[in-house]
């Protein structure tokens, strides 16, 4: 059995559980991850326990992502961010990734951030379609962490491709010899 017959099983139960007004627009593995792309996160974000029963019956982690053209515009999107984020928060810098739909949140308070149960997170993903990720801004200025998280964001490509290749590895079905 190779990848692909995998992940077309796995498109097809995954078709199966997912209610019809959610479009999937992809299913690709990136290392140890399932990863499914959706035009409708916000409907993704409000059905938490789809993504739970998803993964159980899959016996896979899951991430969901937004397709790439449903993603607001970067400079509404931190506009919104920011009307969304309480003050207190600290924000320091909002980086896009349009490659993952993910923007990174750099915080002083990242549990403010966060919210009560993800709540503000929760909102992000349903008004902007981007998948907020939270990292601290360091309580000292440091010059080596803002150079290590510039480099990742500068190979986030590469990487992504890498995982796909992991993931396909991982993922592989029996072949015929190992049965």
């Amino acid at each position: 059995m190779t990848v692909e017959d995998v992940l077309r099983e796995i498109k097809v139960k995954v078709k199966e559980i997912v209610p019809s007004d959610i479009q999937i627009t992809d299913v690709e593995f990136e290392g140890p991850l399932l990863v499914i792309y959706t035009k409708h996160p916000q409907k993704f974000a409000e059905k938490e326990h789809l993504v739970r029963q998803l993964a159980k019956m899959l016996q896979k982690r899951i991430t969901v992502r937004p397709d790439p053209s449903v993603l607001t515009d970067s400079k509404i999107a931190e506009k919104r961010i920011k009307e969304i984020i309480p003050e207190e928060a600290g924000i320091t810098n909002l980086y896009f990734q349009p490659d993952v739909g993910e923007v990174i949140i750099e915080a002083v308070k990242p549990g403010v951030v966060i919210g009560k149960k993800g709540a503000l997170l929760n909102q992000i993903k349903k008004e902007v379609n981007w998948t907020p990720r939270v990292v601290r801004t360091p309580p000292i200025q440091s010059k080596t962490v803002q150079e290590i998280r510039a480099y990742l964001r500068t190979v986030s490509e590469e990487r992504k491709s890498i995982l796909r290749q992991i993931g396909r590895r991982l993922h592989r079905g029996e072949s015929e010899n190992e049965k």
